[in-house]
């Protein structure tokens, strides 16, 4: 069953589609309201920015593969159209910042790949919950959704947190 559930980029086995995203987002809300635990989510929109075609259209699996070199093992990173969300599991506010901040510092650098190299912009919408029976699923991803959009409004290589 887990070779089924992960799959999308050159790296599947690395990052979710959509879908996959919203079953796992599921179980840890649940979980997340049944013993409160904090949960973060991150939604990420990336430019990439290269010299030729061939260089742009390798972008979203080099961004993916050091999206997730750079989570710890139970993050959950995925698809969501052109962005990227990532669920943090047991990760309050101070965690989530933390990771935003981490990511930020990471994609400030070029990374060099087989004939040139890619750079990355970033905008960063981040939520966080302390968990308990009033968290509701729908209400995290309007508030990544909104951090998001303010994020594009203060500039690239920005997040905001909601």
């Amino acid at each position: 069953m887990e070779r089924h559930m992960r799959k999308t980029l050159p790296r599947s086995e690395d990052i979710y589609t959509s879908d996959v995203f919203e079953i796992l987002f599921g179980y840890e809300v649940t979980r997340s309201k049944r013993y409160p635990s904090p949960l973060a989510l991150l939604h990420i929109e990336m430019d990439p920015i290269a010299l030729n075609a061939d260089l742009l259209a390798a972008a979203p699996a080099v961004f993916a593969a050091a999206l997730n070199s750079h989570l710890r093992s139970v993050d959950i990173p995925s698809t969501y159209g052109k962005s990227f969300r990532v669920l943090l599991p047991s990760s309050n506010e101070h965690g989530a910042r933390a990771v935003c901040e981490r990511l930020l510092s990471v994609y400030r650098n070029k990374f060099d790949v087989p004939n040139g190299s890619i750079a990355f912009s970033l905008h960063i919408g981040v939520t966080a919950h302390n968990g308990g029976p009033e968290m509701s699923a729908e209400e995290i991803l309007q508030k990544a959704e909104e951090a998001l959009k303010q994020s594009r409004l203060k500039g690239p290589n920005t997040y905001v947190m909601l």
